[in-house]
Formats: C-alpha cells, structure tokens, sequence
C-alpha cells in the first residue's frame, strides 16, 4: 500500500484559492455592513440634530407674544435705557434675511397677568420726572423687578421701565396708593434717578401699561464660518451649527452670550403666516398667505413656519477614486417623494413661495454627507387669543 506523504502543490493551490474567495467574501459583507452602519448612524444623528432644532425653535415661537396686550401697540417702537432692547419692534416674532440662511428672533414676557391684564392710568398724567406711578387700574399687579412698557395710541415709541417697589413691597419711596408702584433708583439698569428717559415729556390718562414680568428677546441663527449668517457677535463657533442668544438676561441686564443649541445645522428658512381677509371674514383666524417679507399689517400674522437643513454626522463612504459617489441615491426625501436635496441637485425647493430653497454646501467635503429637512408649522397662539373680539354681553 502506497504510504501518504502529506498535502501535495495541488491541494495546497485549492486552499489558497478558497482561503482568498473566504476572505474577499468577509470583507465584502464587512463593507456593506460598514456602509449601512455609516448610513443608520449619520440619518440618526441627523433626525436627533434636526429634531432638536425644531423643538427648540418651536417652544419660544408657541410663548412669543406673551405680554403684548393689544393689536395697537404691535410694532410700535420700543425704546429703552439698555441698549439690548431699543429701537426694537414691538412684535411676537422677526424674521431676518441673510445670506443663504434666515434668523428667528422672538419676544415675549413671563408675567402672571399674561397680558390679559392691561394696567391704565387713571386720574392723572405721568411725565418723565416722576418716580411714582400713582392710581393705576390694576396696578395691584406689578411687582418688584417686572418690566413694564408703556403704550400711547398715537405714539410712535413705547418705552420701557422697570418696577422698584409697590405698596405690598416697601422700600424707598413706596407708593401711597395701592394701585401705584415706583420706578425711581439710582443703582437701576432701567431707570434713570432723576429723569425717566426716554420716557415723553407726558404720559396721558389713556395710556396702558404691558406688564411682561421677566422679558425675553431670543434670536435664532445658523453659523457657518466665513458666511453671512446673521450671528452678529457671535466670534468663533462650531463650523455649522444652531445658535441661540437672548437679549436681556432675565435680570435685565444685558447678556447677549451665543449658545450652541445643536450641531450640523447647516441652513435655516422661515416665513410668516397671514390672513389676509380673503375668506371676507374680518376677524384674523385663519392662514391664506405665506410670505418672508415683513406685514404690513401685524395683526394679520397668526403664525410661522420653519425649516433647517440638518447634515448628517458621518460621511458617505467614497469610491475607489477617493470621491464621494454623486449620485440620485444620495438623497433625504421630506415631505413628499418629489422633494429630495440630493448631491447631484443645486437647491432643494421647499415649495414655499418666492422659491424659497436650501443652497448645496460649497464645501468639497460637504458633498461627502447627506442631508435631511425639517419643517414645522407653528401657530402663534398669543396672537391668535389677541385678535379674538371682545363680547359685549
């Protein structure tokens, strides 16, 4: 019987072949397991970034307006001793162009009275030297430390005080009614110790007092390096991200500090919604316009949509060419199929109008992502409670 010598060139050449088909077969299913990690992992990142965008945006835009206590004094001129908040308009929310990307900045007051609540003068007229608002109707609100602006029909600026004491808070110069209420102190941010200004030289009997309590203006922006984006002052930040800043610190002193609200925030669009009486009914109450440009008429703006361009945290993984792959698979679909940004397209289009579209990143790098949009609707409730007739029964 012939005695085995072990394996012979001809095995051996079998198994190399099979140990290489193995091998390429595992790094094969590697590949495709990497790409659709890739994928899972960069359309999550952008789903969390996108959805934390929106929900942010969404509860200042759902509170903007609070304080604001007649369709009168929308847009008047609010003038203030802090720079942060004069010559600013009196409106629940502000869309700003600039460059490829929009900024969001809303008002609004935190007072228990909710502008519900209008406190008027009575019996008197107040100029800007006084110190003591006395026989207010519903003066019984203010409490220390509230903002409070001031509102004159005819006039074109509403100024804005500070209240320092009340009958129920002593302190110097406490009032003598119990429907008044000081804003006279030297040490104060908002008043000036001897004359108010810029309140006017007189404030009539017919003037009415907002009471917004603790008073916020927070903008919203995109900030992408080198770009015009609308983040004045906000220095050096992550390349592509959502900022927030607030105007007046809640203590109203002025603030200002840009935060990161997320990252991979690329592009931001925003416009308001109108009723413009097409319906003939002349009562504000429900949308038939779209429009980025500013109303003319305040009253008619009931509510605001959004949207942000959000890319995705990890890249795609590129050819054998070192590129990434343009192609029509390179895409996130929004609302409807039809509506894709994709790396081979120059714009997505919204579909607002005034062909409102999200611009493709210029960065070569960018081209290696993709990117999904987040829109919203939100109704400005305030608003809306505000231009509701008041029933005579």
């Amino acid at each position: 019987m012939r005695q085995s010598s072990g394996f012979g060139l001809v095995e051996l050449m079998v198994s190399v072949v099979v140990a290489l088909v193995s091998m390429i077969s595992i790094y094969q299913i590697f590949g495709v397991n990497e790409a659709y990690r890739r994928n899972s992992m960069g359309g999550s990142g952008a789903q969390i970034n996108g959805g934390i965008a929106v929900m942010q945006i969404q509860k200042d835009a759902e509170r903007s307006g609070m304080g604001i206590g007649d369709v009168g004094a929308l847009n008047c001129n609010v003038v203030s001793r802090v720079a942060a908040l004069n010559n600013v308009p009196l409106i629940p929310v502000l869309i700003q162009s600039a460059g490829t990307s929009d900024s969001l900045t809303f008002l609004y007051g935190a007072s228990i009275t909710g502008g519900g609540q209008v406190a008027q003068l009575a019996d008197i007229e107040h100029g800007n030297a006084d110190t003591q608002f006395a026989n207010v109707l519903g003066g019984q609100s203010m409490a220390v430390n509230d903002l409070v602006i001031a509102w004159q029909s005819g006039l074109a600026n509403c100024p804005v005080f500070q209240v320092t004491c009340t009958n129920a808070t002593p302190c110097a110069g406490t009032p003598a009614s119990t429907d008044g209420f000081a804003i006279g102190n030297a040490a104060n941010t908002w008043n000036s110790a001897t004359v108010n200004s810029p309140f006017p030289t007189a404030l009539s009997k017919i003037t009415r007092l907002y009471n917004f309590g603790q008073l916020t203006r927070r903008t919203y922006c995109v900030y992408l390096s080198g770009n015009s984006n609308g983040c004045a002052g906000a220095g050096t930040q992550i390349h592509g991200s959502l900022l927030s800043a607030d105007a007046l610190d809640a203590a109203a002193a002025a603030d200002g500090t840009w935060q990161v609200v997320t990252e991979n925030v690329i592009q931001m669009k925003a416009e308001y919604g109108l009723d413009t009486n097409v319906d003939g009914d002349t009562i504000p109450n429900n949308v038939d316009t779209w429009q980025k440009a500013a109303p003319a008429q305040w009253p008619q703006v009931l509510a605001v949509r959004f949207a942000v361009l959000v890319r995705a945290s990890n890249p795609q993984k590129p050819n054998r060419a070192g590129t990434c792959v343009n192609d029509s698979t390179n895409n996130y679909t929004a609302a409807t199929p039809s509506d894709a940004f994709t790396l081979t397209t120059a714009a997505y289009y919204l579909g607002w109008s005034g062909a409102d579209v999200f611009t493709q990143p210029t960065n070569a790098d960018w081209q290696c992502y993709r990117y999904s949009v987040h829109e919203t609707v939100v109704p400005l409730r305030n608003q809306i409670l505000l231009n509701q007739p008041t029933s005579t029964l």
